[in-house]
Order: C-alpha cells, then structure tokens, then sequence
C-alpha cells in the first residue's frame, strides 16, 4: 500500500492517469478502491495473502502477461530501488515523516501528526465525477467537512465507492457522517437528453420552482448545513451542470452563509 503511495507521489507517472488515490487512515496513507481490487485478485485466485499482509502472486497470477508503458515501469523501479529495502517500520516511518497530512488518523502516535481541520459554517458543494472515493473523500476531509449530504434521487453508481450504502460505510470509517436526501434530487427520467444549455436552463428552473413544495426537506437540509461544515454532493463536476448549485442558491437566500464549491487542486 505504501509502495504504491509513494509511486503516486513521487514519480513522474503518478501510477498512470487512473492509478488510485490515497486518504489518511488507521495506518497512514489508505487505498479503499485498491484494497477492493486486491480482494478481487484474492477472489479470483490471481494473488494470495501471506503472514503481516504481503501479497504474492499465485502461479495463475504469474501466467498473466501484463504490459505497462514504459514510464510507469521505470517509476515502480524506481520507488522499488529506494524503499524496497526499508524494513515495515523504516518504510512507515519515512512515509509519515514526508507526508503528515496522511497521519491525521493514525492509531499510532507520531510527533508530525497535524490536527484535522474544521471548515467555517457554509453551504459547500462537491461533486465526484471522474474520481476515485479516495480522492473525493480526502478533499472533503482537507476541506475540513464533517457532514456529507447526499442530494441525489437514486443513489447508485457505477463507480465503486459511490452507492448509498458503501459511501455511508466508508464515511463512517472516516468520522464522516451520511445523510440522504432524496426528495432534493432530481429524478433520472427528467435528466435525458440534457445536450444544451436550453435544456438545461429548462430543467433547472423547474427544480427550482418545485423546492417551495419540499418544506420539510428543505428545513432539513438547513439544520444539517447550520450544525457543522456540510457539502452538499451529487456526481457532476461542474456545478453550473448540478441541481445542486440550484439548491445552494435557493437556501442562500433563506440563511446569511456563502456558497463554496470544493474544487480539486
């Protein structure tokens, strides 16, 4: 796990542009989609666990050919070159004194350890098209959020980390609380064929008009944003392209708080 870390962070590559992003966990840097995909590589049979968490290939694993671009195989030689001697406590050691952000939940004590951070009361905004949970999640937790509130009508995706139930999970892990909110989404039927900003426009003012007609949610909604730092998540990028920029307008002009769009460095 810290090998790889560090194969993101260090190299040139970065892993590749759909190589895994990392949150600070129980043991510094944590991977939650690799760790799932390593499953499936146990699952399978390709790789099996050793003693003190090693993998290692299985003869079916060593059959697989596996091709990688010139430049990610440098950098994994690279980072093999200079930590692979490390011993566990070495490599853990070096990877904390680098990076303290990562430690902020670690069970173990170290002196880089920084304090999480608290963001100011506002009405943020996120969305996680094209990001791993991992990413995602560290940004709410670098953008010091305490509560996630999720305002999509059907919380599904096909991107792992993202249905209801496992980002709930994963939020808990994190001190992260999960709230859903379906009655401020918007239903998928009315998104189709939104291919122009007409249709867009359409779309959105409709969902605006109707919010005078979801008091309770709304009055919700309100309670959680006024509590602790809360954003306010579905999955497009772009807010301009999300009911839920809509939906921050509308509760801006009913409490005194800004309007904050967490957007990745």
């Amino acid at each position: 796990m810290k090998w790889s870390f560090l194969l993101h962070q260090e190299t040139p590559s970065g892993g590749g542009s759909t190589f895994y992003g990392f949150i600070p966990y129980l043991y510094g840097p944590y991977s939650f989609t690799l760790n799932r995909e390593v499953d499936v590589l146990v699952r399978n049979g390709f790789l099996k666990k050793q003693e003190s968490n090693r993998w290692q290939l299985t003869p079916v694993g060593e059959q697989q050919e596996v091709r990688l671009p010139n430049q990610i195989h440098e950098d994994i030689s690279t980072v093999i070159n200079e930590y692979g001697k490390l011993s566990i406590c070495e490599l853990k050691n070096t990877v904390y004194h680098h990076y303290p952000w990562f430690t902020i939940n670690s069970t173990i004590d170290n002196k880089c350890k920084p304090e999480r951070p608290i963001a100011p009361l506002a009405i943020y905004t996120a969305g996680y098209e094209k990001k791993t949970v991992d990413d995602f999640l560290n940004l709410l937790m670098q953008s010091g959020i305490q509560k996630l509130i999720d305002v999509r009508y059907n919380p599904i995706a096909r991107r792992y980390g993202f249905h209801k139930s496992t980002l709930q999970k994963l939020c808990h892990s994190l001190d992260i609380d999960y709230q859903h909110l379906p009655g401020l989404g918007i239903p998928g039927a009315a998104r189709k064929n939104l291919n122009s900003s007409d249709r867009y426009q359409s779309l959105f003012e409709g969902y605006r008009s109707n919010l005078c007609n979801c008091p309770d949610d709304i009055e919700t909604v309100i309670s959680l944003l006024t509590s602790q730092p809360s954003v306010l998540v579905c999955m497009e990028a772009n807010p301009e392209c999300c009911h839920r920029n809509i939906l921050a307008q509308y509760i801006a002009g009913i409490i005194n708080l800004p309007i904050e769009h967490l957007r990745y460095s």
